[in-house]
């Protein structure tokens, strides 16, 4: 597979809008503000997550293809426009972002389920079980953030959406190289969304308890062939790798992930210069510190900061993950390894290799 370079990235997070923000909290090592939200997010009026701040789709985007749009896509759409507008004009000679050969490859975790939720309500209560707003229809299909992010913004390559929990941000890379190896697109959008909402903090809190506090946010890097790219390469994706620890023995299927993504990178573990976990909850993140700890000394996994100052950012943690490496200091030419693993099984891992010294991040 040839040789994929990220030349641009930018993010909506608990941080601010783009990636600046992002990256300054992240260097200061300083937790995203909590709030307890609109009062009709959730149930509980003490319950407390890290959101966006301020952040309302038709604010964000305009009144303009935006009724009923749900938060995931508008966090989405919002994330690619203040990427692409941070690209210069040698990637887009005509400033329109609308050449066939750029595609989008997003990861999330089950779509809206607020919108899910509150279509189902309308469908339930209304007077048929068709009775339900228009608007909100476009909202339960699964590739409805891509789609609509790529419209908005003239994108017409490949467009394609990827569910894997918390490892849907890698598994999206993974996907985004596959399509510039294979000759189908010429730069690729990839990353991964996460929204908050009342439906998703009652099912988290339901499978972990009251105290995970939720995060949201998208991050979306700019992926490119090495060979072919228009920007200033950040880094260079050595490997990404992912299986299924079907028996619960995460710590096994993640080390084998681990070691073979560094064999097929050409690098050791002694070569890596920084080890970011993804920070799940429960077993599936404690046998993961596991590995971490086995592989790795105290100064490789504490050189970046860690995904859990965001919060819980379920299917957008390996996104942020990569922006964490972005946007850490260091020599050029360093050695990184992010891992993710979820609760119902998926793990994996990512190698890059670090080509600028992260100041510009």
């Amino acid at each position: 597979m040839s040789t994929a370079v990220i030349t641009a990235w930018s993010a909506v997070s608990p941080y601010g809008t783009g990636r600046g923000p992002l990256a300054a909290g992240l260097r200061a090592r300083a937790g995203a503000p909590a709030s307890t939200g609109p009062e009709e997010w959730t149930a509980d009026p003490e319950a407390t997550a890290r959101v966006v701040p301020g952040f309302e789709v038709r604010d964000a985007l305009g009144k303009a293809g935006t009724r009923g749009m749900d938060r995931l896509t508008g966090l989405t759409a919002v994330t690619v426009r203040e990427l692409l507008s941070g690209i210069g004009p040698a990637a887009h000679p005509a400033g329109e972002h609308a050449e066939l050969g750029t595609g989008v490859v997003l990861g999330i975790a089950s779509g809206s389920v607020q919108g899910f939720m509150e279509f189902t309500k309308s469908s339930l209560e209304g007077a048929s079980p068709i009775d339900v707003s228009p608007s909100k229809t476009p909202n339960m299909a699964m590739n409805r953030a891509a789609s609509a992010s790529a419209i908005r913004h003239r994108l017409k390559g490949p467009n394609t959406t990827v569910a894997a929990g918390r490892l849907s941000g890698l598994v999206a890379l993974d996907q985004a190289r596959r399509l510039l190896a294979d000759g189908r697109a010429e730069r690729v959008l990839a990353g991964s969304a996460e929204e908050y909402s009342a439906t998703r903090a009652h099912l988290t809190h339901a499978a972990h308890g009251a105290g995970v506090v939720l995060g949201e946010g998208c991050v979306m890097v700019l992926l490119e062939s090495a060979d072919a790219a228009t920007g200033e390469p950040l880094a260079e994706v050595l490997a990404v790798h992912h299986r299924v620890a079907a028996d619960g023995d995460f710590a096994g299927a993640l080390d084998a992930a681990v070691r073979t993504a560094l064999a097929e990178a050409g690098v050791t573990a002694g070569a890596v210069w920084a080890a970011v976990p993804g920070e799940a909850p429960g077993a599936a993140g404690e046998q993961e510190r596991r590995v971490h700890e086995e592989l790795f000394p105290p100064e490789v996994r504490s050189r970046t900061a860690s995904v859990a100052l965001l919060g819980e950012t379920a299917a957008a943690t390996g996104a942020y993950q990569l922006a964490a490496l972005l946007s850490e200091p260091g020599e050029p030419g360093r050695v990184a390894l992010v891992t993710t693993t979820d609760p119902d099984g998926p793990v994996g891992c990512a190698v890059l290799r670090l080509l600028t010294d992260g100041a510009d991040a």
